[in-house]
C-alpha cells in the first residue's frame, strides 16, 4: 500500500538505495509488465506518486548530501534527501533554500517533480527556478545530466512533470543567502479579499508573504482574512542559524496529536468557525503588530505533529482546491469560489492566498498573479454535490485563464487540463514522453487520468 497526503493505492513498493537497485527495480517491473513511479515522503495530497497495481520505487533512503559548497551555497543530493536534511547542514553556514513548502520533511526529488512554491513566490518564483542541474535515469538506463544549458528543453520538461519522464537521481540547486535565523512577522487584518490585495501591494518588500481567509464570514465579511509577512531580522547571532530541536519526543507529540484529532473530530465545522472568528478578531484588536525574532524555520514549517493531527481530526480527508489566476480577476474569482462555496453548504475549513510569477516550466501551473487554497471536509454523502460544484468552478477559473497545481488536485481530466495549460505544452509533453519513454515504463494514478486519454 502506498499513499499521499489524502489517498492511499495498493501497489508493489520497492525501497532503493542507489541507482543500481533502481535498475533491479526496473528490471524486475519489466520482467511482469509492471508499470513505474517514483515515491518520496508522500506529500502530495492526491495521487501524484500513486500507482495502483504497479511498482512504487520509494527513494527516500537515497538521502545523502553529495557535496555542499559553504562559500558559493551549492548543494548536490540525492532525491530522498530533505528539506530539513539541507537546513540542518546549510543555515549554520547562512544559507537557505530559495523556495520551500511549509512541510521541512518533502524530499528534493519531490520538490522537483512537483515543481512547489512557497510564500515567495511572487519573489523567487518556483522550486525549478533555483536548480543549477539534475541527473536523471531514463528508462533505456541512459543517465542524463540536465540544466538550463544543457538539453534546456528536456530539463524545462523533467521540472514538474510528476516522474512521469524518468527517475531524478541527484539535485544540485543553488541556495539563498540569508542575514539571520530569524524574520520579523507583520500581521495585518483585511475586511475583504480587496483588501487583502491591497496589503499584498503594500508589503511587495517582505521577504515572505501569505494571507489567510475566514471561509465563514458571509455577506459584507466575505473574504475577511489576516495577512502575515516576514523580513529577514536585522538581528543576528549564531543561536538563530542552529536549527530548533522537538521540545518533546516526536513518537509522544504524534499520540498526543492524534488524541487531540480524535477529541475534536465530532466538532470539527464548529471549532474551526469559532476558532476563524476568534482569530479575526484579535487580529483587529492588535492592528498591524509586528512580531520580532521569530524562528526562521519555526515560521517556515509545520511541526509533523500538525499533519498527524490533520489525519486524525478528518479521517475521510479532505478536498483541496486551488486556483491560480491573473491579478486583474483574482478578487471577483475568489469571491465567486467562496461565495458559491457557502451558498451550497460546502463551507471551506481553511483557505490561504498567495501572490505568484509565472516561470518557464513546460507543465507550468502559476500564472503572475494570485492563488486560492480552499479546503473542504469530504462526507461521502455528500462528496458527488462538492465534485459537482468544484468542476463548475473549475470551469469558471479556466475560462479565466487560470490554472491548477498537480501536487493537490485531484479534478482535473484530460480536456479541461488542455484548456488550462494549453495544446501546445501537453503535445510537447507527450511527444518528449514517446522520446524517452516510448514503452510507458513510468504511469501514475495522476497519469491516467490527465494524460492517458490524449494517447488514444
Amino acid at each position: 500500500m502506498s499513499w499521499s497526503m489524502t489517498k492511499q493505492s495498493p501497489c508493489y513498493v520497492c525501497k532503493v538505495r542507489d541507482v543500481a537497485e533502481i535498475m533491479q527495480a526496473l528490471t524486475i517491473a519489466r520482467m511482469y509488465g509492471l508499470s513505474v513511479i517514483t515515491h518520496g515522503a508522500g506529500h502530495s495530497y492526491t495521487d501524484a506518486a500513486l500507482n495502483t497495481d504497479g511498482v512504487i520505487i520509494d527513494v527516500t533512503d537515497m538521502r545523502r548530501i553529495l557535496s555542499w559548497d559553504p562559500q558559493q551555497g551549492i548543494m548536490q543530493v540525492e532525491p530522498g534527501a530533505t528539506l530539513r536534511d539541507i537546513v540542518r547542514v546549510a543555515t549554520p553556514d547562512c544559507w537557505w533554500p530559495p523556495v520551500t513548502p511549509s512541510t521541512a520533511d518533502a524530499t528534493i526529488g519531490g520538490c522537483v517533480a512537483m515543481n512547489v512554491h512557497g510564500k515567495n513566490a511572487w519573489k523567487y518564483g518556483s522550486f525549478g527556478e533555483h536548480l543549477l542541474s539534475l541527473t536523471v535515469l531514463l528508462a533505456s538506463g541512459q543517465t542524463l545530466t540536465l540544466s538550463p544549458i544543457s538539453h534546456p528543453e528536456l530539463f524545462r520538461a523533467f521540472v514538474g512533470s510528476a516522474g512521469l519522464l524518468g527517475i531524478i537521481t541527484s539535485v544540485t540547486l543553488q541556495l539563498q543567502r540569508i542575514p539571520s535565523g530569524y524574520v520579523d512577522i507583520c500581521v495585518q487584518p483585511a475586511a475583504s479579499l480587496g483588501e487583502i490585495l491591497r496589503i499584498f501591494q503594500e508589503e511587495q518588500a517582505a521577504d515572505y508573504l501569505e494571507a489567510w481567509v475566514n471561509g465563514f464570514a458571509s455577506g459584507c465579511c466575505l473574504g475577511q482574512g489576516i495577512v502575515t509577512s516576514a523580513t529577514y531580522s536585522a538581528v543576528y547571532d549564531d543561536a538563530s542559524l542552529q536549527i530548533p530541536g522537538p521540545h518533546l519526543p516526536e513518537q509522544f507529540k504524534g499520540r498526543l496529536a492524534r488524541w487531540i484529532g480524535t477529541i475534536y473530530r465530532p466538532a470539527v465545522k464548529g471549532s474551526v468557525r469559532t476558532a476563524n472568528g476568534v482569530m479575526y478578531k484579535w487580529s483587529k484588536c492588535w492592528g498591524r503588530k509586528v512580531i520580532r525574532q521569530r524562528s526562521l524555520f519555526r515560521s517556515t514549517y509545520y511541526p509533523p505533529a500538525v499533519f498527524t493531527t490533520y489525519r486524525a481530526l478528518l479521517p475521510q480527508g479532505t478536498e483541496t482546491f486551488q486556483a491560480f489566476v491573473p491579478s486583474a480577476l483574482a478578487e471577483r474569482l475568489f469571491n465567486e469560489i467562496i461565495r458559491r462555496s457557502q451558498e451550497n453548504n460546502f463551507i471551506p475549513l481553511w483557505c490561504i492566498m498567495k501572490r505568484h510569477r509565472q516561470d518557464p516550466f513546460l507543465l507550468s501551473y502559476q500564472v503572475d498573479g494570485f492563488s486560492l487554497e480552499v479546503n473542504y471536509q469530504v462526507d461521502p454523502r455528500t462528496a458527488q454535490q462538492l465534485r459537482k460544484m468544484l468542476l463548475e468552478l473549475m470551469d469558471l477559473v479556466i475560462a479565466a485563464g487560470g490554472r491548477f497545481y498537480l501536487a493537490k488536485d485531484s479534478l482535473l481530466t484530460d480536456i479541461p487540463y488542455r484548456r488550462s495549460v494549453g495544446d501546445t505544452a501537453v503535445e510537447t509533453f507527450l511527444h518528449l514522453k514517446q522520446m524517452y519513454d516510448p514503452e510507458m515504463l513510468f504511469q501514475s494514478d495522476l497519469f491516467h487520468r490527465v494524460f492517458q486519454t490524449s494517447l488514444r
